[in-house]
């Protein structure tokens, strides 16, 4: 007899024909939330842990294939609905250009989902770069995106059933987080995309990210580039244009990752001599015998202002004084990010900005890609304006931008623009100029303890 089947020579029997015919054990069904609610659980308990602390760093291991499948499925969907642009609140901090010591140099190219899903695995690349040859690149637009879905919460239909973004939208706030440090220990290794290191300045989404492998590739091109990405089509992209690609295999170690990739750059161009240069370190002491000091006649007139009779004219004074000041500094941040190509800028004109309300507008339109990368290299949450709402629905409006009429306005607007004018010095200018900018502070706060 054979097994019941229409194929059988007898077919099938009216009772068999209502039935669903099976073979093998049964498989029990699983909730089809089951994978999102194990990401979820795994987000909740972490937070649990440290329900107090804004500034924890969590590195939750996503070892299960399904997991990252459903991050790189809802990057993929908010991806293809989103694009994120200057609004975003976020910004890499700005670098010097590599310092390529020599050897078997490696660009690893961190893609967003590949970040939020394996950031334990990135954190210790970081740790293990220098045994292995290793820089990190943070594209510009992984920046914005990582931003876009720290403030996402939109629901999406994911293969495993409704899928919101309040999980991703955590583990993209420690991604964010995990950034901010690494560049603020101003390493060797990890190291942000600048706006001049692009191909092609008008791609966003995949494209974006992969124009900054090329980049890489055609500047360095005795380097191994490889992108880290769990997006399946942005590595098929990468992989026909000859560069490498690591996603999400199971059991793999940051370690592993790192041996093979250092293997694949010998293999490619041969034992390279290792040549090692120190960064310049980080100048703590102003008043180190090495930095030049402003002059002592300078330094004198900084401290008179006998002159000044009324209110009025220690007003006007100082507001007028601090304007020039901040001027030349947002200018000089302007030419240190755009060089040769800032006449090409547009909403940019040296000579239209004229006052302080001019400035504050300058700070707020290019917040994204120029400015916010000195304010976030310092501890706190200051911001040169004042803010409403988050991400795209951020609404950033210019403060204390008028002249002062009384002695607490005056007060709080020496204390608002001095703060602003430090954090952009410590970020572009030289120690001479960082020093000088402390006697004027001195300057202002006594005339306006005195107005």
């Amino acid at each position: 007899m054979s097994l019941p089947s229409r194929y059988a020579p007898e077919g099938l029997s009216e009772e068999d024909q209502s039935r669903v015919i099976t073979v093998g054990e049964r498989t029990l069904r699983r909730p089809i939330e089951y994978k999102l609610r194990s990401l979820d659980d795994k987000v909740q308990s972490a937070l649990h842990t440290h329900p107090n602390t804004s500034d924890d760093i969590e590195m939750i291991p996503i070892e299960n294939a399904q997991e990252v499948d459903v991050i790189s499925e809802y990057i993929e969907f908010l991806r293809g609905n989103s694009v994120y642009e200057d609004k975003n609140e976020m910004s890499i901090e700005e670098s010097p250009e590599f310092e390529i010591v020599g050897g078997n140099i490696s660009f690893l190219v961190l893609d967003t989902n590949f970040l939020i899903s394996h950031l334990n695995i990135v954190d210790t690349l970081k740790n293990i770069a220098s045994d292995y040859g290793l820089k990190l690149i943070i594209p510009v637009y992984v920046v914005q995106e990582l931003n876009g879905l720290k403030n996402s919460d939109r629901l999406h239909n994911s293969s495993d059933g409704k899928f919101t973004g309040e999980t991703v939208s955590q583990l993209a706030t420690w991604a964010n987080r995990w950034i901010y440090h690494a560049l603020a220990e101003s390493s060797a290794v990890v190291k942000g995309q600048k706006l001049s290191q692009r191909i092609s300045k008008d791609l966003v989404k995949d494209d974006a990210i992969f124009d900054c492998c090329l980049y890489f590739k055609q500047t360095y091109p005795r380097s191994l580039v490889i992108l880290l990405s769990n997006d399946k089509n942005l590595c098929a992209k990468a992989l026909s244009n000859d560069v490498l690609t690591v996603s999400f295999r199971e059991d793999m170690s940051a370690r592993l990752i790192a041996k093979t990739i250092y293997e694949e750059n010998i293999q490619r161009f041969g034992k390279l001599q290792t040549k090692v240069e120190p960064m310049a370190p980080k100048i703590q002491n102003h008043t180190s015998p090495e930095i030049a000091e402003p002059s002592s006649e300078w330094v004198e007139k900084t401290k008179q202002f006998d002159g000044l009779t009324t209110f009025e004219q220690v007003s006007d004074k100082v507001y007028e004084e601090i304007k020039m000041i901040l001027l030349a500094a947002l200018d000089h941040c302007m030419v240190a990010e755009y060089g040769n190509d800032l006449d090409l800028i547009r909403g940019y004109d040296k000579n239209s900005v004229t006052t302080i309300e001019d400035c504050a507008e300058l700070i707020i339109r290019f917040w994204m890609t120029v400015f916010s990368q000195y304010f976030y290299a310092i501890p706190g949450n200051f911001v040169p304006f004042h803010e409403t709402g988050k991400g795209r629905n951020s609404r950033k409006t210019p403060i204390h931008v008028y002249q002062p009429d009384n002695s607490n306005e005056l007060r709080q607007f020496v204390t608002f623009w001095t703060k602003v004018l430090t954090v952009i010095y410590d970020g572009v200018m030289d120690p001479t100029q960082q020093t000088a900018l402390k006697w004027l502070i001195v300057r202002w706060n006594k005339m306006a303890d005195t107005a």
